[in-house]
């Protein structure tokens, strides 16, 4: 490998590290990356690309499921799917409310969903979805994965410059993780509470989504789960 010259001015050196794209400096790579707005400003302020990251997985992981995880993609997957590009879900625990889906504005002509049955097929498909580069968004549920499957997750997406989601149970936060987010979901107060305790190029901190920012994005008013 040719040795890099040294540049001898800041300028410089902005121009060779933007120049090389295996290097960069803490978070600055991040905020570079593109990006699809989340549809919430709190969120977006709270993420190093100012929104889901277009290559990256993002994991979820919640006690309970139907307190407002689906509803949080909502709006950035109207974003893709009107804009022509494919979405999926793979392996979602109840089947998906098409009305639903289409009154938040998703095309659903453009959303595939993949029924596994298994989290071996399921993290299978994922990959294979995020390496075609077919997909602007994969969404995932699974109940047991690993380090090293996860990291093959992100590898893919990175690969294929795609924004995936992965819903895991509570449990799996203390297992490690090489993704470029991670976060715990929760309700407090009758508020969906992120905890970003895993953020690449960003701070652990908190986000609060109050009950009416759902209601834009869903086209109706968002039923506040029980704690």
């Amino acid at each position: 490998m040719d040795a890099v010259p040294i540049p001898d001015s800041p300028t410089a050196l902005d121009a060779l590290l933007k120049s090389q794209p295996g290097l960069w400096r803490g978070r600055d790579r991040y905020h570079d990356d593109k990006a699809m707005p989340t549809g919430f400003a709190s969120l977006d302020k709270a993420l190093p690309a100012r929104g889901w990251c277009m290559a990256g997985v993002t994991e979820m992981l919640s006690h309970h499921q139907g307190i407002g995880e689906v509803s949080l993609l909502l709006p950035a997957l109207s974003q893709i799917t009107s804009d022509g590009q494919w979405a999926a879900f793979i392996n979602p625990p109840y089947i998906p409310y098409a009305p639903a889906l289409g009154n938040a504005g998703i095309h659903l002509e453009r959303l595939l969903i993949i029924n596994s049955g298994n989290d071996t097929d399921t993290l299978w498909s994922a990959e294979q979805l995020l390496r075609s580069g077919l997909f602007a968004s994969v969404v995932v549920w699974v109940t047991r994965s690993n380090a090293q499957k996860q990291r093959r997750l992100q590898i893919a997406a990175e690969s294929g410059k795609t924004w995936a989601t992965i819903y895991r149970p509570w449990q799996a936060q203390d297992e490690h993780s090489p993704v470029s987010a991670r976060m715990r979901l929760s309700i407090v107060n009758k508020q969906l509470r992120l905890e970003l305790f895993k953020v690449r190029g960003g701070s652990p901190q908190s986000v609060i989504i109050e009950p009416s920012e759902f209601d834009a994005s869903q086209g109706v008013e968002w039923p506040i789960p029980a704690a």
